[in-house]
Order: C-alpha cells, then structure tokens, then sequence
C-alpha cells in the first residue's frame, strides 16, 4: 500500500489552512518508537474540534493527504486522537492499518454499537488505543476494545496510573504514559514497567558550568570564528589541515551527491572557496555537536535541534535574503546548544562568534530572527494559536509553513543517516 493516504470518494476541496505537528513517543531505553501526530484546522481551538465525527475523520485524511504520511512519520507509527463517535465514520478505516494507532476516549464506550465497532476494527487488524484517565473504567473486557491504553499524568498522578494498571497489566495491553516532563516522573514511571513514554522529560538537561568544550569541538569552533570574521582563505585552509577528520568530512561532503559538484573536489582550498564563507559555517554548525557523548534521549534532542535549524532557513527563505536564511539556519540548530553542550547558552555563545541578530535571539528572543525560532517552537510544541499569530505577523501561510515542518522533519531523517 502507499505510503500516503488517498480517498476514492470525492472530497470538497478545503480552503482552511492546516497544522500538523509531530511529538516523539519512546520506549524505556529513551529511543523513538512513535509519534503522536497532531492535525487541526486553523481558527478551530483544541477544546472546539469539527462539528461531527465525519467532519473531524476528514480533516485527519485531508491533513495527511496534503502532507503524507511517510514524511510525517519515516518508518515509525502515530497515535492519532480522535473525538467521540469518530471511530463510526468509514474513513478512518482508509488510514493505512500498519502506521497508524486510532485513540479515542473511554467516553465513546457508552453503547453495544461503539464496543461492536471496536471489536470490528481489531479483527479486521486496525490498532485503537483507549485513554484511560479515571477509576470509573469499566475494564474487564478491555482487550476486546483495544490493543493499547493510554495514561495521562495531566490528568492523573503516578500512584493514581499504578492503581489503575494494575487492572490493566493482566489484559496484555501496550501501555503508554503521556505528558512525562521531567526525569524524575520517566524514572518513577519505568519502575512500573510501562511500554511508551511521551513527554518533554528528554529535553530536561542539566546544564554544568565548569564543563569545558573538548579538544576536538574546539578546533571546529576556531574555523568556524575564522569564517565568521571571513579570514583568508589559507588561514582557514592552515587551520583544517591541522586536523585530518576535518578535511576528510569537508572533502566527503563537498564530493556528495546532494552538493551537485560536476567533478571531484580533492583540494581543501577549492572546497572552502566552492562552498563560501555563508555555507561553510552552516556546515561546521553541524559539526559543533559532533563527537559528543549523548544519551538515546539527548540524540533526539539533536534531531529537534536540527529540525529547527532546517526549518526556520525555510521559513526565512520565503521573506529573507539567502545570507540571512543561512544565518536562521544556524540560529535553529544552536537553539539546544546549552542542554546538548552541558553549559549555559550565554557561556556557550562567547566562546563562538555569531551575527548580533542571531545571539538576539538565541539569548533574548528579540530582533529580526526570533519570530522564526519561535514559529519553529510553536509547531514542535502543538501551539496553534502561537502558530497562527505569528505566521500572520512574517506574513507566511500556515498550510505552507506546515510543509516547511514536515520537509525539515524528512532533511533532518536524511543528515542522521
């Protein structure tokens, strides 16, 4: 089957701009197992969904029609939450079976016709995910409605989703845990032996600040200072030869199919002046976290951090100069550069030179570049209405911005490999 979602019957074409934002769900050992996926309508609140179940089922299929689901999702499954009674309507079923968890509320079991149709959907190999956020749940035939349950601490306390599990545990279900945000509540909730944790707790990083910057990262930070004041050439060429992994990841990079060179670069001045000064301090940002020692966790962290950089050069690239963009570019991927760095972003920011404009924002949130780093934030963190405001102050289209989202997401997937 394809990757994307595609629907015979016709469909009104939707004028409304779309938000899909996309939340890592990970397993004990802090790698990414899943997403939630997030889809609204612009203008629409989280607390006002579609009018009917049909209505919101649509905007799930017309969302991931416009954006797809292998870029949204890579090789990995969502959880997608639906509102009461949409598991009714037949167009939940042309969701492709093997990518997608369809949760709904324990509210939707209020009749035969909801259990018989639950029952349905797993016969016929479809994933449901019950929430279960109360004690009043009627759990003795939870296998029969759901192959997965899902806790909420927002809504519950541990002591609360340990009393309730333990109904739960004997049906065989998977279990997952939502709105874990910080290291303690993960800690605490592994020691129940839950499946899946989703939260903010792998972006809880203690920062030290007698933490120096090993040997390695430092020459990486003085090249990129040198192309940052625009240094001759053969000082920056001087500085690389000093380290061989450096001019062997430049020439490997320069010569890569996604660069486009006609022939072969072996000269470590001919890449330097190939590249410019803009492109290769937005490469030698990437190698500023390289050789660091991180966590399952903290590699996504990375990602997020990468996700950003890539997304808000694309943002900028819709009302920016091209310098400006790279500028963005570096901004985004330094956004996470006191938790992945172990040290303060004000210390972290000294001892690299960056353009007044991005240190504004990197430190204060002001200035020219804070906006898009903050667009950026408010789709990582499902903030639509924070979206929304800012997309019509830079005078960007949601739906547009969206698919920058996504394409940040697939470019991101394409660096770590």
């Amino acid at each position: 089957m394809s990757s994307d979602v595609h629907i015979d019957t016709p469909i009104t074409s939707r004028q409304d701009p779309l938000f899909l934002s996309r939340q890592p769900i990970f397993d004990a050992t802090e790698k990414v197992r899943a997403y939630q996926l997030l889809v609204r309508k612009s203008g629409v609140a989280p607390e006002a969904p579609p009018d009917t179940a049909e209505q919101s089922a649509r905007l799930i299929v017309d969302t991931l029609n416009t954006f797809g689901v292998q870029a949204a999702l890579g090789d990995r499954f969502a959880f997608i939450s639906l509102p009461e009674q949409s598991l009714h309507s037949d167009i939940v079923t042309l969701l492709p079976k093997s990518s997608f968890v369809l949760e709904y509320p324990a509210e939707f079991l209020t009749s035969q016709n909801a259990e018989a149709r639950c029952e349905h959907l797993l016969t016929q190999e479809f994933n449901l995910a019950r929430s279960c956020t109360n004690g009043g749940c009627d759990l003795s035939q939870l296998s029969r409605v759901a192959n997965y349950v899902v806790y909420d601490l927002a809504r519950q306390n541990i002591q609360e989703i340990a009393e309730l599990d333990r109904a739960v545990k004997p049906h065989g279900l998977i279990r997952l845990v939502r709105n874990i945000n910080t290291h303690r509540d993960f800690v605490a909730c592994k020691a129940f032996g839950f499946d899946l944790y989703q939260g903010n707790f792998f972006a809880e990083t203690e920062t030290l600040a007698s933490r120096r910057i090993d040997p390695s990262r430092a020459r990486v930070v003085d090249i990129f200072n040198l192309v940052m004041n625009k240094a001759e050439v053969g000082l920056i060429e001087d500085a690389f030869k000093h380290d061989v992994a450096l001019c062997y990841s430049l020439l490997c990079y320069i010569n890569s199919v996604g660069i486009g060179m006609q022939y072969k670069v072996s000269s470590i001045k001919n890449a330097i002046l190939l590249l410019g000064y803009d492109f290769l301090w937005r490469w030698l940002s990437l190698l500023v976290y390289a050789g660091i020692d991180l966590s399952a966790a903290q590699r996504v962290l990375l990602n997020t951090a990468i996700i950003r950089g890539r997304l808000t050069e694309l943002l900028g690239q819709m009302k920016l100069s091209d310098k400006e963009a790279n500028t963005l570019f570096v901004v985004g991927n330094f956004s996470l550069l006191d938790a992945l760095l172990g040290i303060p972003m004000e210390q972290a920011l000294t001892r690299i030179k960056l353009p007044e404009e991005a240190v504004k924002a990197l430190l204060h949130k002001q200035g020219k570049f804070a906006p898009y780093l903050e667009l950026a934030l408010a789709f990582e963190s499902n903030q639509l209405a924070q979206a929304e405001r800012l997309c019509a102050e830079l005078e960007i289209d949601l739906t547009v911005a969206s698919q920058a989202h996504i394409a940040a997401i697939e470019w991101a997937g394409i660096v770590a490999k």
